[in-house]
């Protein structure tokens, strides 16, 4: 070591026990963008929604990528949480596809069983490979009847 780096790193060491706010700090590391976005809807141009009637048609998982890579896989797995039953978190089908730019975007849905909706909460979660990148949690309720007389 010369003497001058020494000496600096005298000044440098004084400087900082003078005031220890002098010390340099570092850097915040970069905030790392989410793979993807996504929310549950019942119409395809519809606003996300949390809550569905039993009487839905189909129930569409609308997702967007933010930070994507050409040929990453994009799993959706539909589970039921708690539907009546004493089964719980109970896979109900998957689906996925493959993003060809960054910010990607496409849709999974789920179309209503023949008896109609179980009553319940469940999940919708997303994968990039084998990542867990958003769970989406919504619940299905009973559809209103009107009996006509």
């Amino acid at each position: 070591m010369t003497r001058r780096t020494l000496l600096l790193l005298v000044l440098a060491t004084a400087a900082w026990a003078a005031d220890p706010t002098a010390a340099p700090k570092p850097s915040p590391s970069p905030k790392r963008a989410k793979a993807l976005h996504a929310f549950v809807a019942a119409r395809l141009d519809g606003e996300p929604t949390k809550t569905f009637l039993s009487g839905n048609i189909k129930i569409y998982g609308i997702w967007k990528g933010e930070a994507l890579k050409t040929g990453d896989i994009v799993k959706a797995v539909w589970v039921a949480e708690s539907f009546g039953y004493e089964r719980k978190d109970v896979k109900i089908t998957e689906g996925q596809v493959i993003a060809y730019k960054r910010d990607d975007d496409g849709i999974f849905s789920l179309a209503r069983p023949s008896g109609g909706w179980p009553i319940g909460r469940y999940r919708l979660e997303f994968f990039v490979g084998n990542r867990l990148a958003e769970t989406v949690h919504f619940t299905i309720e009973q559809d209103v009847t009107v009996e006509v007389r």
